[in-house]
């Protein structure tokens, strides 16, 4: 190799996967010899999956070490390093990035350490970690479960919660409760939740750790307003009493809930669509959902299908669960019924009426279906469904009918699928092709 390609320079890594899943693995020779590195480290892996001797990962990987990869290659090659026995080699060679605090060297020294009963250093890297707050210190605890250093570590953290260092509560925590210390443990996480503001994963934590050891106290937690994480105390006082086989009981903790978020969207508003289509990400932790997921997975289909179809009129970014909800019963007619009821009142366009339709099809796996529909899509042409409808061709199609609709005007992420389509058909030096000539930044 004359010189190792710039990140930038390189195949991408989803085609590199894809050579990968295709088996071709001497092309990803062909390109780690010219200085690509996702094809090197690929490559490696695939040897040691074949059973080849760890020398011949690190033979492939030697050349990029000290390169623009360094961060990347030191990770990987410590660990084929460590399999071949020469652990004190690989520590050396990680301990200046776990000193830098990122996270795979901190994760793979502090592992190799403890396999060496270095419970000293780990709890080392702990102190250092705690006085730069971009270190990942819950790595450290974690390693340090078991060894019977759970005192020294809730020292550690109480001294720097104590210092005004914030986060480390919910981490104290987690150490108070393997230690058995449950009082402390939940009044350390009760701590973190302030009036007005407050870490959802703060207040998952605590409904938690009620739910795990007082049940009582997570009920008290659940009951009243979201201030302090409450909502997140009722879901998981809901899943509790699911757990204790209580589903009427875990629907009257939900439903309140719901009924309260459809009458707050009804009272402000309803958002745009686009608005709505980005809420989509968080939707499953809606109340509506989660009582309409509940109700579903214990046979009552009817009663969730109730719950969505009220609540999407009011957040249009359930619209889509409901329609999954309704295909995977089989159901299609009513799921299509249902959204062009919502729609009609909320989303007046009947592109988003087909759209919708078409992503809870792909949803519920049911690829060839939304591929026939968008074919006959009146706006298949241009826009949205065109690049819908290649994408969709590319992963589950014919691959020759998408790289017809994508080349050779293939530009940006277009050129990623067209290349997925091309290996897909067996024309791998056609897809290397097609993003080498991609300029990336």
């Amino acid at each position: 190799m004359d010189a190792a390609k710039s990140p930038r320079d390189g195949l991408p890594r989803m085609v590199v996967r894809l050579l990968a899943e295709h088996g071709h693995l001497d092309l990803l020779r062909r390109e780690a010899e010219d200085g690509d590195y996702e094809c090197a480290e690929a490559l490696a892996r695939l040897l040691r999956a074949r059973g080849e001797p760890p020398a011949a990962a690190l033979m492939l990987l030697r050349p990029f070490v000290g390169t623009d990869w360094a961060a990347r290659v030191v990770d990987d090659y410590a660990g084929y390093l460590a399999e071949s026995g020469d652990v004190d080699a690989a520590m050396v060679m990680l301990r200046p990035y776990a000193d830098e605090g990122q996270l795979e060297a901190v994760e793979r020294l502090g592992t190799l350490l403890i396999r060496q009963g270095r419970a000293d250093d780990v709890l080392a890297m702990l102190r250092q970690g705690l006085d730069d707050y971009m270190y990942p210190v819950d790595v450290p605890v974690e390693l340090t479960r078991g060894l019977g250093r759970d005192d020294e570590v809730i020292e550690l953290l109480r001294a720097r919660i104590d210092a005004g260092r914030l986060g480390l509560e919910s981490l104290l925590a987690s150490v108070l409760e393997r230690d058995g210390r449950l009082e402390e443990a939940i009044a350390a996480v009760s701590d973190s939740l302030r009036e007005g503001s407050y870490d959802v994963a703060d207040a998952e934590h605590l409904a938690d750790l009620l739910a795990r050891h007082d049940p009582a106290a997570l009920a008290q937690y659940a009951a009243g307003d979201d201030r302090n994480g409450r909502r997140y105390g009722a879901h998981r006082l809901a899943r509790w009493h699911e757990e204790q086989g209580r589903i009427d009981d875990a629907v009257a903790v939900l439903a309140p809930r719901a009924a309260r978020v459809r009458r707050m969207h009804e009272q402000h508003g309803l958002p745009h669509y686009a608005a709505a289509a980005e809420l989509g990400r968080v939707v499953r932790q809606d109340e509506p959902f989660l009582l309409a997921d509940l109700l579903a997975r214990h046979g009552r289909v009817d009663e969730a299908v109730t719950v969505l179809r009220t609540a999407a009129v009011a957040k249009p970014s359930l619209l889509r669960p409901l329609c999954v909800l309704l295909i995977e019963h089989d159901r299609l007619d009513e799921a299509r019924a249902a959204v062009a009821e919502v729609v009609a009142e909320v989303w007046p366009d009947p592109v988003k009426v087909r759209l919708e339709w078409i992503e809870a099809l792909v949803e519920c796996g049911r690829y060839e279906q939304a591929i026939a529909e968008l074919r006959t899509d009146p706006e298949v042409g241009s826009g949205y469904a065109r690049e819908r409808l290649a994408a969709l061709l590319t992963d589950h199609g014919p691959p020759d009918e998408a790289i017809a609709m994508l080349s050779p005007a293939a530009e940006g992420w277009q050129r990623m699928l067209l290349a997925k389509a091309l290996i897909r058909a067996g024309r791998v030096e056609e897809a290397i092709a097609a993003v080498a000539s991609e300029p990336r930044n």
